[in-house]
């Protein structure tokens, strides 16, 4: 059973999608769908004024022709799968309990954010702040895994509490600040600040010359019966895209590892992979 909501026209604001998961339009018909309120300042226009639905509800919902000003696309959802074609606002997957999210295209800021389980895949790029906590919360994402296929902003994993974050291309400034538990692993090149105020928790970068802080110490060489099984893993699991590509390679991998950040808890460690 698949639902599909094909876009009518472009929307005249940011507009919320919040609600709009297949887990809770399963039980819906199609009409009562149609009438849905969407949240746009304080209108709420009906989902029918933008989106045309056709399909049978279930636990598989498709979105075409998304546009980035739709922010929420699949907060909250706690089963099924959702498939977004195009780009996407703010909030994609954030809260996300459990289901797959599949976004073929690139997302806004604070993607997973709140996730505790599930998995989003990006096929493009993400904004600043993905699977971070919102100012004013103490933990970012807490569980599931976070895949983006290009290049991810500043602040990625920003107060990581549990999960794992794979970014195939670049990340920005401050990726894994005030990280407290899980993985993050960046295949391309990581910005400024990597690890700041990081406590606890691993964060793999890619390729020698990294720049990192004087607040974090070398300590040895990894395991490489480590790398071995953190490898099989990933090839396991992945299945496509930029950084089950860089899993895949041919070279095995040696590790060199950093202890910090000193400047806070100091027990997180930057791993150095060649």
């Amino acid at each position: 059973m698949l639902l599909r909501l094909t876009l009518r026209q472009p929307p005249p604001g940011r507009i919320s999608l919040a609600g709009i998961v297949p887990d809770r339009l399963a039980t819906m018909s199609t009409a009562e769908i149609e009438r849905l309120p969407l949240r746009w300042g304080r209108e709420t226009p009906a989902l029918g004024e933008f989106f045309s639905v056709a399909g049978t509800p279930g636990p598989h919902l498709v979105f075409e022709g998304m546009d980035a000003r739709f922010c929420d696309a699949a907060r909250g959802m706690a089963a099924g799968e959702c498939e977004i074609e195009g780009e996407a606002g703010d909030f994609v997957a954030a809260e996300l309990a459990g289901g797959r999210v599949t976004v073929r295209g690139s997302v806004g800021a604070f993607a997973a954010s709140g996730m505790r389980g599930g998995e989003l895949h990006v096929s493009g790029d993400a904004g600043e702040r993905l699977g971070a906590a919102l100012p004013w919360l103490a933990a970012g994402m807490q569980g599931g895994r976070v895949i983006v296929d290009g290049n991810a902003g500043a602040r990625c994993g920003d107060k990581l509490r549990r999960g794992e974050i794979l970014i195939g291309g670049d990340a920005g400034d401050f990726c894994a600040a005030r990280m407290v538990a899980g993985t993050i692993a960046v295949a391309g090149r990581a910005g400024a600040h990597a690890g700041y105020g990081m406590r606890r928790g691993t964060l793999l970068l890619f390729g020698a010359g990294v720049a990192l802080s004087p607040t974090f110490v070398e300590t040895a060489f990894v395991s490489e019966v480590y790398l071995r099984l953190l490898r099989r893993h990933w090839r396991a699991s992945l299945g496509e895209g930029a950084f089950a590509a860089r899993a895949n390679e041919a070279a095995e991998w040696c590790g060199r590892r950093w202890l910090g950040d000193l400047a806070s808890d100091g027990r997180g460690e930057i791993i150095v992979l060649t």
